[in-house]
């Protein structure tokens, strides 16, 4: 058990290469290249009189094949080197919730952005069941699916059953009952066992499920987390992560499961398998997560010990209610891109001008797609009532250069209706507009550049232009 109290003294675990195509030589008519003389390194001394010039330094830069097919999402890239397919554009509409109880406030955003399927889901249940304690206790998950939806969308039906009807969670509603509703040493040594008993049994459902589908060979991670008056208790498993945020303290933050890492190398590499450009046998990216029973089928070996395992690693954070600001529960989508302390500081400064919870979640993933994240995105912040107040002023300010960019974006369409090439039938890109602003006006400073997607967005659908999301 992980069981995290303070940032000052306490260690949180952070718990390809081309293709070279050999051609034979098929005729001996043409000569055989002569071999390029190694580059020559680039002087860093003061250019005198007598320096010589500085040489041409010639690079290789080994060619790409990249595959595309056509449906009717437009054109997808399809990538072996990822798990899942781009589409040539990506899909920004998001969906929302949002919702409050129990002194907090949360809210769920989600996009598709390029990925061709949207394969993550979420729970939310701001009380986990009618019954003591658990009634008082709210509970969050993502999921990140890949290869298939299945996986994620089971868990996400079955994860909080499956929990509830383990033995360590019964056993922990009698003694909290009893004593209280106060969590215990023992209670939360329950709970630990509890969620890794129900991570087996919701693994197992999975298993039949997909068996029922022949072509769906589907995983997924999980980060889950209980909120109890007393504590945050989390389980994760592969390379989604919770996040909290202390006031004047670091980040705390869950740990991926990568293969590479030496724990779980060790495991792969017993059950028979090997570690290559820092995947399972050279393809899958994590090393535990729910489903992928293609990598759970060694004969004599407990589910633990398999090349990927379902057991998720627990942490236990007792609550501090003058520190405690805010949580994040994210798949890897947005941590591609952001790292803890700093999508930490990216809501902090976003909850100081957005009164709305939804709108700090879209512009995350906003953000973490003007990064270049290509993955699917689900983001649940939950508030503490300790979280970062509105800032009026600074507000204020970023409102007036969302205004002058608005201005400036009207201008660009403004040129584009006026030309005599302009067909209204056409589908306007928003990634074009962007790239108009930007010969016009520096679009990468300000005090919320992220945001001109949507800025762009609704100044299309003001105009009723046609365009793409």
């Amino acid at each position: 058990m992980h069981t995290l109290i303070s940032s000052s003294d306490e260690l949180i675990n952070r718990n390809s290469e081309p293709i070279n195509v050999s051609i034979p030589q098929t005729t001996n008519e043409l000569p055989a290249p002569s071999p390029r003389p190694p580059p020559r390194c680039i002087s860093l001394e003061p250019k005198t009189d007598s320096t010589a010039p500085l040489p041409v330094v010639i690079r290789e830069v080994p060619s790409e094949l990249r595959t595309w097919k056509i449906t009717r999402e437009g054109l997808v890239e399809v990538n072996s080197g990822t798990m899942g397919a781009f589409l040539d554009k990506p899909k920004t509409n998001k969906s929302n919730i949002t919702g409050e109880g129990k002194d907090i406030r949360y809210a769920i955003a989600s996009m598709q952005g390029w990925r061709i399927d949207m394969e993550d889901a979420h729970v939310v249940e701001i009380s986990m069941a009618d019954k003591e304690p658990f009634k008082d206790w709210a509970f969050f998950a993502v999921f990140d699916g890949h290869a298939g939806n299945v996986a994620a969308e089971q868990s996400a039906e079955h994860i909080l059953k499956t929990l509830l009807e383990t033995k360590e969670f019964d056993d922990v509603r009698q003694i909290l009952c009893e004593n209280g509703s106060k969590l215990n040493e023992r209670s939360i040594e329950l709970l630990e066992s509890g969620m890794k008993t129900g991570f087996m049994a919701l693994d197992n459902i999975i298993r039949s499920r997909l068996a029922a589908k022949e072509t769906d060979r589907s995983g997924t991670t999980a980060v889950c987390a209980i909120l109890t008056p007393t504590h945050i208790i989390i389980a994760n498993l592969g390379d989604s992560r919770a996040v909290v945020s202390r006031a004047g303290e670091s980040s705390i933050g869950t740990e991926d499961h990568k293969p590479y890492l030496e724990k779980e190398r060790e495991r792969i590499v017993g059950a028979g398998g090997s570690v290559m450009i820092q995947r399972i046998n050279g393809s899958l990216a994590v090393s535990r997560a729910l489903g992928d029973f293609d990598y759970k089928a060694v004969p004599g070996l407990c589910p633990t010990k398999q090349l990927v395992s379902c057991e998720p690693d627990i942490y236990v954070i007792p609550r501090k209610q003058d520190l405690d600001q805010f949580m994040v529960l994210a798949c890897d989508g947005i941590y591609d891109v952001m790292e803890n302390d700093e999508l930490c500081s990216f809501v902090e400064d976003r909850l100081q001008v957005s009164p709305k919870l939804e709108d700090v979640c879209n512009q995350v993933l906003d953000a973490c797609l003007h990064r270049g994240s290509r993955d699917n995105m689900t983001i649940i912040l939950i508030c503490f009532q300790n979280a970062p107040k509105l800032d009026e002023e600074k507000r204020e300010k970023e409102e007036t250069w969302a205004v002058d960019m608005r201005q400036k974006i009207q201008e660009v369409l403004d040129e584009e209706l006026a030309s005599p090439h302009w067909n209204k039938e056409e589908v306007v890109s928003i990634s074009w507009v962007l790239r108009r602003l930007s010969a016009k006006v520096e679009t990468d400073t300000g005090p919320a550049p992220h945001r001109l997607r949507t800025i762009i967005d609704q100044v299309l659908t003001e105009k009723g232009i046609t365009h793409d999301h």
